[in-house]
């Protein structure tokens, strides 16, 4: 078997997802099996290393996603991906990999665009009665217009979060208590994304939960809660990779909390038809539970929180890998 385990990417979230991809090479390769690490950055696609070995970059052929390699034209049973932001998580390369017609771990195209839209993503998953903080959004168009006050009668009170509608990995964001900070905090959203969404803030507990599902098994991970140090407002990037939070798993909540967290996260996966492993993200108000986003390829680092919480549920990663590889090749014949 060949494996493909593609990481970059063109967005912020890069660095992220190169450490991602190097922490998983390892706990994929086996006796029969091949693990080739491809870097994707923009138009410059290239094999860096094989088996967990770095070799001289060779470039990767786009005209049917294969690369030379020991005078061997390899061709890929299965694409592990593992780009964080554009252009794996928003579904841009995962429809390149549908249309030549290689599995891949990820979510169908169409799902990961979705979920990769927070705007639109809330909105989808409104009907299906899924709780989340009030929402407002700016886009260049209304952005020079007077829209502030439209937003407070929408938010209600500062403090307020604003975010790129489109990214991960906390960049961009801010929290604002002050209308005074509201406009460098749009400046510094749209330098990710020319859309913002600003969100009412709930003061609460912060929680994630990781699930993966293939046609004859739920892995629905248990909950972890997460702490911010002090210094940090809240769960910002130096909190997320510079251990500057404290991440409990499982959370300490109680069972029936544990149980509406996997429960919500297991009808977010299905209602927008996700597939491998994501990872949903909620702040948690007295016995109330907010939704605040999805991630359909989620970190997986050393620091990241779903190898923590599969640890947790008493599996391997290389197990867990080896499941969502096996699932992404039965999905693909199966169609």
């Amino acid at each position: 078997m060949n494996i493909a385990l593609i990481y970059g990417g063109n967005s912020s979230e890069r660095e992220i997802s190169v450490l991602s991809g190097k922490n998983i090479a390892g706990n994929l390769f086996r006796e029969g099996r091949n693990v080739f690490e491809i870097d994707i950055y923009y138009d410059n696609w290239k094999l860096v290393a094989v088996n967990d070995l770095e070799i001289q970059p060779v470039q990767v052929d786009k005209n049917g996603f294969t690369v030379l390699w020991e005078d061997t034209q390899i061709r890929f049973n299965v694409a592990l991906l593992m780009i964080h932001g554009t252009p794996g998580e928003d579904g841009l390369f995962i429809s390149y990999l549908e249309m030549m017609g290689i599995p891949h771990t990820g979510c169908p195209a169409r799902v990961a665009l979705l979920a990769f839209d927070k705007y639109a993503c809330k909105n989808f998953l409104l009907p299906a009665g899924i709780q989340m903080p009030r929402t407002y959004r700016i886009t260049e168009k209304t952005f020079g217009r007077s829209w502030q006050e439209e937003a407070s009668r929408v938010l209600g009170p500062m403090p307020w979060f604003v975010k790129p509608v489109a990214g991960g990995s906390s960049f961009g964001i801010s929290k604002v208590r002050e209308p005074e900070a509201l406009l460098s905090a749009v400046e510094k959203a749209m330098k990710e994304d020319n859309e913002v969404l600003v969100e009412e803030y709930i003061e609460g507990t912060e929680v994630t939960n990781g699930i993966m599902k293939t046609r004859d098994k739920a892995y629905i991970l248990p909950v972890t809660e997460i702490v911010p140090h002090r210094e940090c407002e809240f769960f910002d990037y130096n909190a997320k990779y510079k251990g500057a939070s404290a991440e409990i798993t499982p959370a300490r909540i109680s069972p029936e909390l544990t149980d509406l967290v996997q429960q919500t996260t297991s009808l977010i996966y299905d209602t927008l038809l996700c597939r491998g492993i994501i990872r949903v993200d909620y702040i948690i108000r007295g016995n109330d539970l907010y939704f605040l986003e999805v991630n359909t390829v989620p970190g997986m680092t050393t620091r990241s929180l779903v190898p923590q919480e599969i640890e947790a549920a008493g599996f391997t990663l290389p197990e867990f890998l080896d499941e969502l590889i096996r699932d992404a090749i039965n999905d693909y014949q199966r169609v």
